[in-house]
């Protein structure tokens, strides 16, 4: 049984985490000058906070789920989203779907699928459900092996333990369709924006995508026909 997995992620939306970011944001060593530091802050130093905040996205301690995109088996791909519910609701209304699918399986664990899932997207959601309370159901991999049957990571499965792969590209060399116009790097301002179905649109191609290249990947080891 597979769970294809794919989250999304938002930098911090926390003022005060936000100002500690920026607090640590400082002009270069060689600029002394009042007024030309002033002239950097005016500047430069907008854009490198940006740069800085932006970056949360990619930490579990300050960044937020705010799309969480599945499927089990061959069923279709859905998403969730975090607009109206807000993250706490989102990742434990994942899990309670997920967990009644599982028991209907008479509780066997699923294989969690999905690119780059291992280092990314299990980490990041039991980063949240840690700093958020939130209580994992057993059959999830807590600290899962890219070799392990927990998981079935088709980056490591492509690029090796240490090698990286972008799924896009992955697809572009499988002849699937990618990601177009939109990456996860611009999650966050999609979300600023409230373009909020881009974003559930976005993930629900990539949990498509990655079960595509999953198949795809299970003809080559001789799993499946």
């Amino acid at each position: 049984m597979s769970l294809y997995l794919d989250i999304e992620t938002i930098p911090t939306q926390s003022a005060a985490i936000r100002e500690k970011i920026a607090a640590t944001v400082t002009p270069p060593g060689n600029i002394s000058k009042a007024e030309t530091i002033a002239a950097w802050e005016a500047d430069k130093k907008p854009a490198l906070v940006k740069e800085a905040v932006a970056k949360t996205a990619l930490d579990g301690a300050y960044g937020q789920v705010c799309c969480i995109g599945w499927a089990f088996d061959a069923q279709p791909a859905k998403a969730s989203v975090a607009k109206d519910i807000g993250e706490r609701d989102l990742i434990e209304q994942f899990l309670g779907e997920a967990e009644q699918y599982v028991q209907a399986k008479r509780g066997h664990a699923p294989t969690i699928v999905g690119h780059n899932v291992v280092n990314f997207d299990i980490r990041f959601l039991w980063q949240r459900a840690i700093v958020l309370g939130i209580r994992m159901p057993g059959w999830f991999p807590r600290d899962p092996k890219p070799w392990g049957h927990e998981t079935f990571d088709t980056m490591t499965a492509f690029a090796g333990i240490r090698g990286m792969v972008g799924l896009d590209k992955l697809c572009e060399a499988l002849g699937i369709e990618g990601k177009g116009d939109i990456d996860g790097s611009m999650i966050g301002d999609l979300w600023a924006a409230g373009e909020i179905e881009r974003i559930v649109e976005y993930c629900k191609a990539d949990v498509e995508r990655a079960r595509t290249v999953h198949r795809r990947m299970l003809i080559a080891f001789g799993e499946a026909a």
